[in-house]
């Protein structure tokens, strides 16, 4: 089985891509030191809170 990774969810789901590039910059940043283990949407959307809640 494939590991969760946020490069195929981005690859796999339009509503990921446009959530993930809708993001801030900073927050986009963040996420993307750590890709691995976002493999949902679900995954990204508390990725990307916890991420904001960081600054």
């Amino acid at each position: 089985m494939e590991k969760a990774n946020l490069t195929v969810l981005l690859e796999s789901d339009a509503q990921a891509l446009e959530y993930y590039l809708a993001l801030p910059a900073d927050v986009r940043c963040i996420i993307s030191r750590d890709p691995e283990g976002i493999g949902t949407f679900a995954d990204l959307r508390r990725r990307a809170s916890q991420a904001a809640r960081s600054l």
